[in-house]
């Protein structure tokens, strides 16, 4: 309980500074952006690289996947239904139904209220959804690239580019390479070497307060609150917390898997829609960033709330 509190109070006064800072002028928008870069670029991959070679992909982990991959479909499907019951903006309601944002924000929070040792549960949860955005998502949003209703402007085009100079993807993949071909190696990276431990610790670990900043500067900008926004984030909310449930009490026991890893679906389940959303698809454009940002603020305080009765 200590160290739950401890962690929590840690991120609110990184986040807490962020918005001063953000606020006061002397985080402006230009350092953010460097900020993100310097996460996505360098912190963040070797974070990924590090969780991902302890990752052993079995079975198990295979399944686990799958079962992640089809929960992310189920939602999108849910998002659309919800389009034509509550009248919320098309395709815009679908495409925030899909993914979770764990790169800029699951693995920082995971890593800051339960330490490094542990992210390879989460990748496990993780890997699923990865395969989705960038997949399932990343077609869905080339196909309606440009438009705020779906029609597409022009010949589609798929993010190729974009996706093979993804730092983050090739960590991922990367680390889940070495842990197949290589376990031995791995290990000894990961863990025994303490050259890397000391470059994941010290480079990796600047993740989570870097991320925190840029949060708490972002929410700094505000949000339009309406209707069709306040749905979406409550229906995304409690159909996300159910599906999360489900997985953190019954598949993930069921595959035999430890409580981290039940810890890590019902953090992953609580987090915003991806963050990715606003570069690739540029409809509507308010209402997806006010969406990011009002279910960011959520995000944090249920698993603040989740981490500290010690379900996620």
């Amino acid at each position: 309980m200590e160290q739950a509190a401890g962690s929590l109070l840690s991120i609110a006064i990184l986040m807490l500074a962020g918005y001063v800072l953000a606020k006061r002028g002397w985080l402006g928008e230009r350092a953010v952006e460097g900020l993100k870069n310097l996460i996505t670029n360098l912190t963040l991959p070797l974070l990924l690289f590090r969780a991902f070679l302890q990752l052993k992909p079995d079975g198990r982990n295979i399944l686990l996947a799958a079962g992640v991959f089809a929960a992310c479909a189920a939602m999108g499907l849910v998002g659309a239904l919800l389009t034509r019951v509550a009248h919320t903006p098309k395709p815009e309601t679908r495409l925030l139904f899909q993914g979770f944002e764990a790169g800029m924000l699951g693995y920082a929070l995971y890593a800051g209220y339960h330490g490094s040792e542990h992210l390879p549960a989460f990748a496990a949860l993780d890997m699923g959804q990865v395969v989705y955005v960038f997949t399932v998502l990343m077609v869905q949003m080339s196909l309606g690239a440009g438009t705020s209703g779906g029609e597409s402007s022009g010949k589609p085009k798929f993010p190729w580019r974009d996706i093979a100079n993804s730092k983050v993807l090739w960590a991922i993949v990367g680390g889940l390479v070495l842990s197949v071909v290589a376990p031995d190696f791995s290990e000894l990276l990961a863990v025994r070497s303490g050259v890397t431990r000391a470059i994941f610790d010290t480079v990796g670990g600047l993740t989570t307060p870097l991320v925190c900043l840029v949060i708490g500067a972002s929410l700094s900008a505000g949000l339009v609150m309406d209707r069709s926004l306040v749905r979406v984030v409550a229906a995304r909310a409690v159909v996300a917390m159910g599906i999360g449930l489900i997985f953190a009490y019954l598949i993930v026991p069921a595959l035999g898997f430890s409580e981290w890893h039940m810890r890590a679906a019902m953090m992953l389940f609580v987090l915003p829609p991806p963050f990715v959303i606003p570069v690739y698809h540029k409809g509507n454009a308010q209402f997806v960033g006010s969406v990011l940002t009002l279910f960011t603020i959520i995000s944090m305080a249920l698993i603040a709330v989740l981490v500290i009765v010690g379900v996620a």
